[in-house]
């Protein structure tokens, strides 16, 4: 497909009209305004505009994949900055303003965390990942190398509302990590900050919120380990853009897979 028709595709692709959601899963879906789903894009020429979201923690690397999808798509590469915070996509508060940015500002977000088995808005749809990473145990004891060397009592921080949190959970009602203590936190500071005041003993941490700068001292901890035996242990990112943009979506993948071939 020609770069004239790719600019057709990102450009016009806005007219068409995407389905309101079923009544039976409205309940399960972010609420959006009935008039958001109908915003005419404007015309971007040669541009790939794709927003990023200034406080992920993978936000380094969803500028240079970005980029590098421009290029690969022979387009000039542009970044939106989008004034959201990704820790809080789950508040149906900031839904519309992210379908106004991919219907205003922008083709594509960058850095959406892939939860497999979510439901997802009808709206919306993702792209393959273009970036995956582990999920690493963080203690101050050199022995432990996973979650079956941590002793009973131990106090295990794990991230709220994460896949890894709910199998954490059904793995203590199963009795595999005997008496080991969840405690969850809500943001990786707050972790940082229980780590420091001796309140927790251990936590699992998405590996990239390490590259955060109130986790970078790295003076809470010694030791990363794996969350073996936990067969979740990684967390992937795509491009979310919407439904009805499925030619661009299948652009995008065909660019990401062009960029992995090319990464040595």
């Amino acid at each position: 497909m020609g770069l004239g028709v790719l600019k057709q595709i990102i450009c016009c692709a806005s007219l068409l009209v995407v389905a309101l959601p079923a009544a039976s899963s409205a309940l399960a879906q972010p609420f959006v305004p009935v008039e958001s789903y109908n915003r005419t894009r404007p015309d971007f020429e040669n541009r790939l505009p794709l927003c990023v979201i200034p406080n992920s923690p993978t936000l380094v690397r969803d500028r240079e994949v970005a980029t590098e999808l421009a290029h690969v798509l022979l387009l000039e590469p542009e970044i939106v900055e989008m004034d959201v915070n990704i820790e809080l996509l789950d508040n149906e508060g900031l839904w519309p303003s992210i379908l106004v940015h991919l219907a205003e500002k922008c083709v594509g977000v960058m850095g959406v965390q892939i939860v497999p088995g979510e439901i997802t808005p009808d709206w919306m749809t993702l792209s393959r990942p273009y970036f995956e990473a582990p999920y690493v145990l963080l203690t101050r004891d050199d022995e432990i190398e996973d979650l079956t060397d941590l002793a009973p009592g131990t106090r295990l921080g794990v991230p709220l509302y994460s896949p890894i949190d709910a199998d954490i959970m059904l793995a203590i009602a199963a009795g595999t990590f005997d008496g080991v203590r969840r405690l969850p936190y809500d943001r990786p500071e707050l972790m940082v900050s229980l780590m420091e005041a001796g309140e927790l003993d251990a936590a699992i941490v998405w590996q990239p919120h390490l590259d955060r700068p109130a986790l970078q001292s790295g003076d809470f901890y010694s030791h990363q380990g794996t969350v073996a035996p936990l067969e979740r242990d990684t967390r992937a990112v795509a491009v979310l853009m919407r439904t009805q943009d499925q030619m661009l979506r299948t652009m995008i993948d065909q660019a990401i897979d062009a960029v992995e071939t090319e990464t040595p």
